[in-house]
């Protein structure tokens, strides 16, 4: 493993890739830890997050791998488009917390227009997150729908929180 600094922003990915040794360790421009992997299967990445969950001091960045695309970009446009996907990830699983809060959920009992526009609102998010193309705006504007929508559900939550 090799520490890069702030001085290989402008490198592209395959040249890093190949880098022997550390350089700088000036980290100004962002301010998450980035790990660039090349070669790993989904198998040894998955085994590799999980020995960083397990231990003392988990990896708490943005894992990044590469790719036939992403060999010839710059280290700063990997870390962009790497930022912009993990707030879009962020975004998705709150909208998806948000759908299976309501698993269990008598929709009966509220108003048949608030259970319409729930109903939409739920059905609307479920088909975005299972077309896996959308955008940090559209998945957020998405997520506000559901929220609005979800207003004045919360008795209907804890109802069910009591019967378990």
């Amino acid at each position: 493993m090799i520490i890069i600094g702030d001085d290989c922003l402008s490198k592209r990915f395959k040249q890093v890739l190949n880098m022997q040794e550390s350089t700088s360790e000036v980290h100004e421009k962002y301010d998450g830890s980035y790990l660039l992997m090349d070669g790993l299967s989904k198998e040894e990445i998955m085994i590799m997050s999980e020995s960083f969950d397990g231990a003392d001091v988990p990896f708490d960045g943005i894992m990044v791998s590469a790719t036939q695309t992403n060999r010839e970009w710059t280290l700063e446009m990997i870390f962009e488009e790497a930022k912009q996907e993990a707030r879009i990830m962020e975004q998705m699983y709150h909208l998806q917390m948000m759908i299976e809060s309501t698993n269990g959920m008598d929709l009966n009992q509220l108003e048949p227009e608030h259970a319409a526009i729930l109903k939409r609102a739920l059905m609307d998010s479920y088909l975005m997150l299972m077309k896996e193309e959308y955008t940090y705006e559209q998945i957020s504007a998405q997520a506000r729908i559901l929220e609005e929508a979800l207003k004045g559900t919360e008795h209907l939550k804890q109802k069910e929180r009591h019967h378990e």
